[in-house]
């Protein structure tokens, strides 16, 4: 305990771990606060003037308006109702013909769902949703009886080029979203723009933790002290387990209350209430994860975590076979990025079974664990199918061991040196 404590100090008084665990925690409060700067609100002052409202003014503004609490459908057809109406009195084909202060005053408070019962009555071979006109009430009476039918659909064309496992991912599809419970549940709140910087969040947090354990082990190999330390009573296999418990209790603490500040402070601009909302209104209306707004941003956190676990063992690897920083740094950064290189580089068919082998699968942006979690992407093999998120959080369960023993066999190899 005692060589803990001292390695542990060692860490975190030299100035870079403390910049880059200061920048970590700023970084946390911004990607928290700039998606509230996106939220707007127009209408019209006593004057008939348009005011504009931006950020938490705004935010105000629509939970004083939102319609809220569980939606039937007869909120569903009394939403469709106010559409149509509008639509009808100004003869409009899209969003874009009705005056802003009329969208605010009238339909913003129904528009989740509106834009819901679209998707949800898309064409189901074109996916082409259809317009405000074409929908009816008995289409939103059955909006709820519908959404199965609208998974099939979404789950066929993504999976349309692979035909023998078709049928498998449609029934792994529908078994997941059993478990969603209807009526959703709807409270103005953290949005999906919120999210996505949760996921940039972690991936800067990744880059940063990344740079602070690169240089564990590779740091005493470039000057020399390895050497000496190596010599020492303790400067074997128990030296190794310190430093990598140091690395790893550091960075995962930096990352867990990262995330536990954005999520914080998230909800505290947004409002709790909001975390109350069904995943499937921010989305995607078929969406297969059983949570609400706040359990989803609790699981998206606790699911990267063993993911970023799994990416910082391979840095501690590294950091033990290499023989200067240079080389920990570079060997350490790449396996962060690579992944979402990897991803966007590759075609289709190869990139997401190539991404998933990787360190850092899943931390990344459009390879982020939580767009595998929102989207309808399966690993699709013969007549198999199996959900990425799950598979994904499978490897890493697999990585964590396995880099672990590679960062000590890379310290014994030094020893019989």
């Amino acid at each position: 305990m005692r060589l803990l404590q001292l390695e542990l100090k060692r860490v975190l008084k030299t100035r870079v771990t403390y910049l880059l665990l200061a920048a970590a925690l700023v970084l946390a409060v911004v990607m928290a606060y700039i998606p509230v700067t996106f939220i707007g609100w127009t209408e019209l002052d006593a004057a008939g003037n348009e005011v504009h409202y931006t950020g938490l003014a705004a935010i105000q503004k629509r939970k004083e308006h939102q319609v809220s609490g569980v939606i039937t459908t007869d909120i569903m057809k009394e939403g469709l109702e106010a559409y149509q109406r509008v639509y009808a009195e100004y003869d409009a084909k899209n969003i874009n013909s009705i005056p802003a202060e009329v969208f605010y005053a009238e339909l913003s408070q129904y528009q989740p769902f509106v834009n819901d019962l679209k998707e949800a009555f898309a064409d189901q071979e074109t996916g082409i949703a259809p317009g405000i006109k074409e929908l009816t009430l008995d289409d939103a009476d059955a909006f709820y009886d519908h959404l199965p039918l609208r998974l099939t659909s979404v789950v066929r064309m993504e999976s349309e080029d692979y035909p023998a496992a078709q049928s498998a991912a449609i029934a792994a599809a529908l078994k997941k979203f059993e478990r969603v419970q209807t009526p959703y549940t709807y409270y103005f709140g953290a949005t999906a723009d919120s999210m996505d910087y949760e996921t940039l969040l972690f991936l800067l947090v990744t880059l940063l933790c990344a740079v602070i354990a690169a240089p564990v082990f590779s740091a005493d190999a470039q000057t020399g002290a390895e050497d000496i330390l190596l010599c020492t009573r303790h400067g074997q296999r128990r030296l190794t387990a310190v430093k990598l418990g140091s690395a790893l209790l550091i960075t995962s603490a930096a990352y867990l209350l990262c995330g536990v500040i954005w999520i914080v402070t998230t909800n505290a601009l947004f409002g709790w209430e909001g975390t109350k909302t069904s995943v499937q209104w921010l989305f995607s209306v078929t969406n297969l994860l059983p949570f609400n707004v706040g359990q989803m941003q609790w699981v998206n956190y606790l699911g990267v975590f063993v993911l970023f676990a799994a990416e910082i063992t391979f840095v501690l690897a590294a950091s033990a076979w290499a023989k200067n920083n240079l080389t920990a740094m570079t060997a350490s950064l790449g396996s962060v990025l690579l992944p979402l290189i990897v991803y966007l580089m590759l075609p289709e068919r190869l990139n997401s079974w190539a991404e998933a082998l990787l360190p850092g699968s899943g931390i990344g942006l459009s390879n982020a664990l939580l767009y595998r979690m929102y989207n309808f992407d399966f690993f699709l093999l013969g007549d198999h199918a199996w959900f990425q998120a799950d598979v994904l959080l499978v490897l890493a369960a697999v990585k964590i061991p396995l880099f672990l023993l590679l960062a000590a066999w890379g310290c014994r190899r030094k020893v019989r040196r």
